[in-house]
């Protein structure tokens, strides 16, 4: 699985996962990949998740003083490459933060949401 594959993956899971109907967070991936940098976001609201992948970040302001970092419950930066990785089950997520290839900010419990929406391997 490729990165765009893995995207089009938690898109179209989104449209059948159902979440808590009080929960309303977004979750920001920012992604730095070959093309520079991306921006995931998952909203979660009155029970479902509308992901969007869209920012072009290549020329954005660091995230301490970006608006996206400022409207997310939750952002992450990792590579493209740590993403795929820890989908696969080839990193440990305890491994990949030990390593720091993987840095968050804001309500880290709302990981486990984010969970629900890849695969399994």
């Amino acid at each position: 699985m490729n990165i765009d594959e893995l995207y089009d993956y938690i898109k179209a899971k989104s449209e059948s996962v159902r979440f808590d109907e009080n929960l309303t967070a977004v979750i920001n991936l920012h992604l730095n990949g070959p093309a520079g940098e991306s921006l995931w976001r998952v909203s979660l609201a009155q029970g479902q998740a509308q992901v969007d992948q869209a920012l072009e970040l290549a020329n954005a302001p660091p995230a301490e003083d970006s608006e996206a970092e400022l409207e997310s419950s939750v952002s992450v930066r990792l590579s493209e490459e740590t993403l795929l990785d820890l989908v696969r089950g080839e990193l440990s997520t305890a491994k990949a933060f030990l390593l720091r290839r993987v840095k968050v900010k804001g309500e880290m419990t709302l990981l486990a949401q984010l969970k629900k929406l890849l695969p399994a391997y």
